[in-house]
């Protein structure tokens, strides 16, 4: 009865392990892909303010997309939106990437999403991280998307953004060098933004790793 109980136990857990990962073939337009782009400061300071999934943490999303016939990452990255090949996208890093997949019943967002994302691109990279923007940011490009093809309803959720240590209470010393030696403006503490732990954390979401 004990040998039986573990090899079930056994069985359900390597089932639900490959349950969460996708192989590059099984990608679909509209998902979203998920990656730690790894150490600077500010990298630093955006996980320790951000959600984690699973105890991994996220700086950066991309949302998959068909563009001259090819499946194409596109994304707000460096200085602008455009699309980059996902191996391209994969070799960023060395650590595991991650796929958010919404749920069936959002078929019709979903492929509206995916279309109207290749409109966005050359838009400039928002480095003010600000939501009033004329330009995005990589997350804000998914939320914007989306609040697009569904009437100009919010479909994702901004909340009120923190730039400060939850340890110590008090704004990164990196974060206020940044706005001032760039923009020469304060710290935007408490203004809605999105990023990608919180859209990875959407209930509506299937998270994969890929394989």
């Amino acid at each position: 009865m004990r040998f039986k109980l573990l090899f079930i136990v056994s069985f359900l857990f390597h089932s639900s392990f490959a349950q969460e990962q996708l192989k590059r073939t099984e990608l679909k337009a509209g998902d979203f892909l998920f990656q730690d782009l790894g150490g600077g400061d500010l990298s630093k300071a955006i996980k320790k303010v951000t959600p984690h999934f699973n105890g991994q943490y996220f700086s950066h999303v991309g949302m998959l997309t068909s563009y001259n016939g090819k499946l194409v990452v596109m994304e707000a990255y460096d200085n602008v939106v455009d699309t980059v090949s996902i191996q391209t996208f994969i070799n960023r890093t060395k650590e595991t990437i991650y796929i958010g997949r919404l749920d069936s019943r959002y078929q019709l967002e979903i492929s509206k999403a995916s279309e109207a994302v290749k409109n966005y691109r050359g838009i400039k990279y928002d480095e003010k991280y600000l939501p009033d923007s004329n330009q995005i940011y990589c997350a804000e490009l998914i939320y914007y998307v989306f609040k697009e093809v569904n009437q100009q309803q919010d479909f994702f959720k901004m909340q009120p953004m923190t730039f400060k240590d939850p340890e110590t209470h008090e704004l990164f010393s990196g974060w206020i060098n940044y706005y001032q030696k760039y923009f020469q403006m304060e710290v935007p503490e408490g203004q809605l933004g999105i990023n990608p732990g919180l859209l990875i954390n959407d209930k509506r979401l299937t998270v994969f790793r890929l394989k």
